[in-house]
């Protein structure tokens, strides 16, 4: 999965509301859907926020966590939870012992280890190219193709009409297609 500099720039602001939210309150959580809220109006004119939706965090939250695994930290992205008030489905470690981690932690140790990690991403991440919506139907097409002749294909054979004009817009955006449909097809649980 290619990171793209709208990944690292959310990424950043998310952890950062995690961040702050683990050293405010024990054991607190916050919705996915909030987190996107709150940098929207944090951040209102900055066009990478304005567009952000909840149904694409997630990768936004495994690059986090995928952070706190490479060194070793409690999983700050935990306390990002489903509009239920739990985790997401994919989630699977004890909920409750990793928040009193992430709240006993100090992260100001580490601070200075997530700011490298932030640079080494934006160094890595991709510009988002726009497309014309026909070369993102074509896209679309050559990607779904792709998958169905795939000895495990992981798209349904048929799409409906929302979803796929969901995931050619987010393909007309510059976003990879295993990311779009990814995005759509796989949402992070009950948004």
């Amino acid at each position: 999965m290619a990171i793209t500099v709208h990944d690292v720039r959310l990424g950043e602001i998310y952890y950062r509301y995690l961040l702050e939210l683990a050293r405010a309150e024990v054991g607190g959580t916050i919705c996915y859907g909030d987190l996107v809220k709150r940098a929207k109006r944090d951040f209102p004119d900055d066009e990478i926020v304005s567009g952000a939706i909840p149904i694409s965090i997630g990768k936004r939250l495994f690059m986090i966590e995928d952070f706190c695994i490479e060194n070793n930290l409690p999983n700050l992205a935990c306390l990002a939870v489903n509009r239920n008030g739990a985790p997401g489905k994919s989630y699977t470690n004890n909920w409750m012992e990793e928040k009193a981690c992430v709240a006993a932690f100090d992260w100001t140790s580490v601070e200075s280890v997530w700011d490298l990690h932030v640079l080494g991403w934006r160094k890595a991440a991709q510009p988002l190219v726009k497309r014309s919506i026909a070369e993102a139907e074509t896209a679309f097409r050559a990607h779904w193709i792709e998958d169905s002749k795939s000895n495990a294909p992981k798209y349904p054979r048929r799409i409906e009409n929302n979803p796929k004009e969901m995931i050619i817009r987010m393909i007309s955006k510059g976003h990879d297609p295993a990311d779009a449909f990814s995005a759509i097809l796989f949402p992070a649980e009950e948004i």
